[in-house]
């Protein structure tokens, strides 16, 4: 049996309990699928945070983490993130390189750059190399789900206290070297 407006048999649900991992079932048994998202930062209490702010909503899975850019890369091959939120600064294939290897192998992954630096230049980078959003440490807490809901919905986030008007000129020439 069916539940009228599911994607899946309730009865798997009585018999075990349980939903599948990448949804959630609401009190009358209608499912909503989530999201799934990569969590890329060398520091773990980096990771642990983003992991309890994804946790306070169903919208978003946590799928998998790494504390560098080859694991970056090698995990969305093998997971298949809608989003990864990955720290700039990292030892080896850092998170700029990462985001361009991976939207190359699956230009279809969304990813958020987090990170301490608010240098236009690695900002006009991350666009350029294939990031839809640009997320702030310090702003992180208040503004991750806003970039997530941003990004996955196709559309460009820069955290606030960047300055807008510098953002206005980096996305001009990040347009502009696209075209050319």
């Amino acid at each position: 049996m069916v539940y009228p407006g599911a994607d899946f048999p309730l009865l798997f649900v009585c018999l075990y309990g349980a939903a599948p991992a990448n949804s959630h079932y609401d009190a009358l048994g209608e499912s909503a699928m989530s999201s799934r998202v990569l969590i890329v930062d060398d520091h773990a209490f980096i990771r642990r945070g983003v992991q309890s702010i994804l946790g306070s909503s169903p919208e978003w899975e946590l799928c998998g983490e790494a504390d560098n850019g080859t694991d970056a890369i090698r995990l969305s091959d093998t997971l298949n993130p809608e989003v990864i939120i990955m720290d700039i600064s990292m030892p080896g294939v850092n998170g700029i390189e990462a985001t361009r290897a991976i939207r190359r192998n699956h230009p279809e992954t969304k990813v958020i750059l987090l990170t301490l630096h608010d240098n236009h230049e690695l900002v006009k980078s991350a666009f350029r190399a294939g990031a839809l959003g640009y997320l702030l440490k310090g702003d992180a807490e208040k503004e991750l789900m806003t970039a997530l809901s941003e990004v996955s919905q196709e559309r460009a986030y820069v955290s606030p206290r960047i300055d807008r008007q510098a953002i206005s000129s980096v996305f001009t020439e990040t347009n502009r070297d696209r075209d050319t």
